[in-house]
C-alpha cells in the first residue's frame, strides 16, 4: 500500500501528503525510501514553483518507528533519516510544511527543514530524543539553535517536552500558528502568493537561502554521529529505548 500521495493543486503547486494509518505516519524504512522517491521524482518537474508537504489531521510525522530505532541502536540500520534533510534542502523550489498534527522527534525535524511552516494551535510539537537515552540526530543540534536561539533551543533539547502550538508563539519555530483546520488554507493561500513569481527567481532564491543550511547540516551530522555511537553503545540502551518510546 502507498504511504505518499502526490497531486497538482494548481498550476506550479503540487502536494505531497503522508498518509500511513498502519505506523501513524513513523518513518520506517518504507516509509523513507518512498517519501525519498516521490520528492526525487517531483523535484525533476518542470513546472513546479512550490511544493506543500502535509500529513494525516492527526500526526504530520510521528518520527522514527521503534525498530528503526532499535535497529540504529543494534547498528543493524542504514541510517534513512540523514537523506531525508538533504533532499529537503537541495529540493529545487521552496516547500511548505503544513502541520496539522503532531510532529515528534524526526518527525518534528523533518518539518523545521522546509522553507515555510504553518502549524497548528492545538497539535503538540517538540524533540523527544533525550527521553530515549540518546542525542538528537538529524542536524538538530545546529537546526534548531538557528530557529529559537540557543536558550530556548536548550530547554526543548535538554527537557524533551512536548509543546502545543500555542505555546510556541513568537519562539520563531514556525511561520504561521492557526488553528487546526485552517492549517491547510493557510499553505495553499502561501504557495499561491509564490507560485505567481518567475521561476528562475523562485530557484535562483531557494538554492541560494539553502546553501548555509547545508552547511550546517553537513557539520552537525558529523558531531551527532559521534555522540551516537557513544549513545548506542551504552548497555541498556534498547530497553530505554523501548521503555521510553512515544507512542
Amino acid at each position: 500500500m502507498p504511504k505518499i500521495f502526490v497531486t497538482d493543486l494548481e498550476k506550479g503547486i503540487i502536494h505531497l501528503k503522508i498518509d500511513d494509518p498502519k505506523q501513524e505516519n513513523r518513518l520506517s524504512k518504507d516509509l523513507c525510501d518512498e517519501l525519498l522517491n516521490e520528492l526525487t521524482n517531483i523535484s525533476k518537474s518542470t513546472t513546479i514553483k512550490v511544493l506543500i508537504i502535509s500529513g494525516r489531521k492527526n500526526v504530520f510525522c510521528a518520527g522514527a518507528t521503534l525498530d528503526m530505532l532499535k535497529e540504529m541502536a543494534s547498528d543493524k540500520a542504514e541510517v534513512k533519516d540523514l537523506l531525508l534533510p538533504s533532499k529537503i534542502l537541495s529540493f529545487p523550489v521552496p516547500i511548505i510544511g503544513a502541520l496539522q498534527g503532531h510532529a515528534v522527534g524526526g518527525g518534528l525535524i523533518l518539518a523545521l527543514y522546509c522553507d515555510i511552516l504553518v502549524a497548528a494551535e492545538s497539535s503538540r510539537y517538540g524533540v523527544n530524543f533525550t527521553n530515549m537515552g540518546f542525542t538528537p540526530g538529524m542536524g538538530t543540534i545546529s537546526l534548531l539553535p538557528a530557529l529559537v536561539g540557543h536558550h530556548f533551543a536548550s530547554e526543548m533539547i535538554f527537557t524533551a517536552k512536548l509543546y502545543k502550538g500555542r505555546e510556541l508563539k513568537y519562539k520563531g519555530l514556525f511561520n504561521y500558528i492557526v488553528p487546526d483546520e485552517q492549517v491547510m488554507d493557510v499553505a495553499i493561500d502561501i504557495a499561491r502568493q509564490i507560485a505567481e513569481k518567475p521561476m528562475y527567481v523562485v530557484r535562483m532564491i531557494k538554492d541560494t537561502l539553502s546553501l548555509s543550511r547545508r552547511q550546517a547540516f553537513q557539520e552537525a551530522v558529523s558531531r551527532e554521529d559521534l555522540m551516537h555511537n557513544i549513545c548506542f553503545a551504552q548497555p541498556n540502551i534498547i530497553s530505554a529505548i523501548e521503555n521510553n518510546y512515544f507512542v
